[in-house]
C-alpha cells in the first residue's frame, strides 16, 4: 500500500491492482477495483494514460488518481481537487506519457496557438461524441448568444449550444458535473486528463504560479454544439478589467475574483471535411511571434502590440491603470524587454481612462494612448472597441487593421486539442454546414486589483 496524498481532509491511498485504490474522505471509504491485480512500485510511478483495457503496465494511472479525488464532490470543489491531486503528482516526479508536445509552453508564451492532432484516442472521441448527442437529445443543452453578436436574430447562426460544468453566475453546478446524466464517468475521465494539464502550465509557464492555486469559482468547463448555419464572430475571451467597466480596477472585487488565463478546446467530430464542412476555428494571430511573453504583467493585461519592424521585434503592450494623476485619468501603456525585465512607458503622462472606450480602431487610440509618432505607427490595438462609427471604416482583410496579423485555420477533427492565450489572440468560428461538436474550456488565474 502507498500513500499518494493527504489534502483537504482527503486521504488517497493506492493499494495492489492496476485500477485498486482506496478514498478515505469524512470517515467514509471509497473503494475501486479494477480485474487485474499487481504489486505497486515502491515509488510513486503512475503508468501511461491509455493502454488495452486502460491497464497497459499493471500500475494505477494518472487519471485514475485524479479521477479518484474528485469523487463525491460538487463539480467546482472537484475541479480544484483534481488540479490539486495533479500538481502533487507533478511534484512528486510521476512518469508516464507526456500530455503536450515539446514547445507548448514557448508556443503560448509567444502568441502563437498550440494544435495537437490526436491528442485523445478515436475510442474516446467517439464516447465523448456519442455523450454529448444523447445530452443534447435529452435536453441538458442551453442556447447561447454573445451580447455583441451583430446576428442576434439570425437562428441558424445562433444555434449554438452549451453544457456547463459550473455555473459561476449561479454557482450551482451544470448537467455536466451530474452522475445521474449521460455517460459520467467519460466526463470525469476527461476532467482528470485536463486537470493535468492545467498544473503543467501553472509550473512551467512563466508568471502564472496561481493557475493551479485552490481558488473558489475557477471551474469553466462544457460541453459546446453547433448545428447547421451557426457561426461566431470574432471576438476575445478576456479583457483588462479597466475594459470590462469605467474605472473597474479600483471597483469593489469579489473575494476570490479570477480570469480567463488559457483558452481551450478539443474536438470529437467524425468524418469531418474542412472543405465541405467548413467551421473552422479562425485564429487571428500576429504573423511574427511576440519578442516577450504575451498575456499579462501581474494584474496588468495586455491591451495592444507594437508592430515588428526590420530592427524590433513583435512587442505586446500592457495598460497600468493605476498611475498618479487626476481623477479618471491614470493609464498608462507600456513594453518590457524580457531580457532585462525593464519597463519602457508609451506615454510620459497618464492618459484619460476614457480613451480606452472610444471607438475608432488604431488610429484614434495612437493619439490618445502613445506620445512617440515612431511608436504610434506601430501600435495596434489586441481588440478595439466597437461604436456607430466602427462601422464606417473599411474592412481589416486577414492581415487585420494594421497589417500585422495572420489567420489560422484549424480543423475541427476528431482528437485535436487547441490551445492559446486568452487575451491577445482574437479568434471567431466560421460557418458550419453539419452538427460541431467539442469540448472548451478556461483555465483561470487570480485577478488582482485587489484595492
Amino acid at each position: 500500500m502507498r500513500l499518494l496524498t493527504r489534502a483537504a481532509g482527503c486521504l488517497l491511498l493506492l493499494e495492489g491492482g492496476c485500477h485498486a485504490f482506496v478514498l478515505r474522505q469524512g470517515g467514509t471509504k471509497r473503494f475501486r477495483q479494477g480485474n487485474t491485480t499487481c504489486g505497486l512500485s515502491p515509488s510513486i510511478n503512475f503508468g501511461a494514460d491509455d493502454g488495452p483495457n486502460g491497464c497497459s503496465d499493471h500500475r494505477p494511472t494518472r487519471r485514475d488518481v485524479i479521477v479518484a479525488s474528485m469523487a463525491g464532490l460538487t463539480a467546482e470543489a472537484a475541479w480544484r481537487r483534481a488540479v490539486e491531486t495533479a500538481a502533487l503528482a507533478l511534484d512528486g516526479g510521476g512518469s508516464g506519457d507526456p500530455l503536450l508536445p515539446k514547445g507548448t509552453v514557448e508556443q503560448l508564451e509567444s502568441g502563437r496557438a498550440v494544435v495537437v492532432p490526436n491528442w485523445i484516442s478515436l475510442r474516446e472521441c467517439e464516447e465523448l461524441r456519442s455523450d454529448i448527442k444523447q445530452c443534447f437529445e435529452g435536453g441538458h443543452f442551453s442556447n447561447f448568444i454573445l451580447s455583441r453578436n451583430p446576428n442576434q436574430a439570425d437562428k441558424a447562426a445562433n444555434d449554438r449550444w452549451i453544457m456547463n460544468s459550473y455555473s459561476k453566475s449561479t454557482k450551482k453546478d451544470g448537467p455536466f458535473a451530474d452522475p445521474t446524466v449521460g455517460n459520467f464517468a467519460v466526463r470525469q475521465n476527461f476532467k482528470a486528463r485536463m486537470a493535468s494539464v492545467k498544473a503543467y502550465l501553472s509550473r512551467e509557464l512563466q508568471d502564472r504560479p496561481t493557475l493551479s492555486a485552490d481558488i473558489v469559482g475557477s471551474h469553466e468547463m462544457e460541453y459546446l454544439r453547433y448545428g447547421a448555419g451557426a457561426l461566431l464572430q470574432r471576438h476575445t475571451d478576456e479583457h483588462h478589467v479597466e475594459l470590462q467597466r469605467p474605472n473597474g480596477s479600483r471597483l469593489p472585487k469579489k473575494p476570490n475574483a479570477t480570469r480567463r488565463s488559457v483558452t481551450w478546446m478539443v474536438y470529437v467530430n467524425d468524418d469531418w471535411n474542412g472543405e465541405t464542412d467548413g467551421g473552422h476555428l479562425r485564429l487571428h494571430e500576429r504573423a511574427k511571434a511576440a519578442a516577450a511573453r504575451v498575456g499579462s504583467r501581474g494584474q496588468d493585461l495586455q491591451i495592444g502590440w507594437l508592430k515588428a519592424t526590420s530592427t524590433d521585434g513583435e512587442q505586446p503592450v500592457f495598460l497600468d491603470p493605476l498611475n498618479e494623476g487626476p481623477p479618471n485619468e491614470n493609464c498608462v501603456v507600456y513594453v518590457v524587454d524580457d531580457s532585462t525585465g525593464a519597463k519602457r512607458r508609451l506615454s510620459s503622462k497618464p492618459f484619460a481612462n476614457a480613451a480606452l472606450y472610444l471607438g475608432g480602431g488604431d488610429n484614434l487610440a495612437r493619439k490618445l494612448m502613445v506620445e512617440d509618432p515612431e511608436d504610434a505607427k506601430r501600435f495596434h490595438l489586441v481588440d478595439a472597441p466597437k461604436s456607430a462609427v466602427s462601422s464606417f471604416l473599411p474592412p481589416a482583410g486577414d492581415a487585420g487593421e494594421d497589417g500585422g496579423e495572420r489567420i489560422r485555420d484549424i480543423e475541427p477533427k476528431a482528437g485535436t486539442l487547441v490551445m492559446f492565450d486568452s487575451v491577445c489572440v482574437p479568434h471567431e468560428v466560421m460557418l458550419t454546414k453539419k452538427e460541431r461538436y467539442g469540448i472548451q474550456g478556461w483555465f483561470h488565474e487570480e485577478l488582482g486589483y485587489q484595492v
